[in-house]
């Protein structure tokens, strides 16, 4: 078999982004069940229903606006005459209305669920995705700086000479990631 088909040459999935999007989502959880537990006093159960139903119904936001809303904003922005609008920039104003809207969703699932008052669920919709925004980026740092060490430990070394103690037959591979090839 030619060198450039080796399974260890080509990462067609890198679990290492899998893991890290895990650990930032059960992350996420805990830290919305924490804070609403925290602003607005709900119980730990209805804290962890708003923790899981909030973050889909915000997904269904996501997708329609991006499949619906995307479509007609531009059309909207193209046919005005407004010289600050540029439907180039549909990035940051579909960014803009997201975040209105991820903060509206939020606002009425914990009113909704948990029962707390406006004003709490407001400050909560406000100050939890800040706490997620220091979390994804304290995870992302410490995960670039473990893979950094990884990555220098094993400099000099490539899929195609190995150390031996790298050889390790992996669960997922297929058959031409075996050990023992002839």
């Amino acid at each position: 078999m030619k060198n450039y088909l080796k399974y260890d040459d080509t990462q067609v999935f890198k679990y290492d982004n899998l893991i890290l999007a895990v650990i930032y989502t059960i992350g996420h959880i805990l830290i919305a069940m924490t804070c609403n537990r925290i602003i607005t006093g709900a119980t730990l159960d209805m804290a962890a229903a708003d923790a899981f139903i909030e973050p889909i119904i915000n997904g269904f936001w996501f997708y329609f606006l991006l499949v619906f809303l995307k479509r007609i904003i531009i059309e909207k922005i193209d046919s005005t005459s407004i010289n600050f609008l540029d439907s180039k920039r549909i990035g940051i104003y579909l960014a803009i209305l997201y975040t209105f809207g991820h903060i509206f969703i939020a606002m009425t699932c914990n009113r909704l669920l948990t029962g707390a008052p406006l004003n709490l669920a407001a400050i909560d919709a406000i100050v939890e995705p800040i706490i997620n925004g220091f979390w994804f980026y304290l995870l992302f740092e410490v995960f670039n700086a473990y893979k950094f060490k990884i990555q220098t430990s094993a400099a000099g070394r490539s899929s195609k000479n190995p150390s031996p103690s790298s050889m390790q037959t992996s669960k997922f591979a297929p058959i031409n990631n075996k050990k023992n090839l002839d």
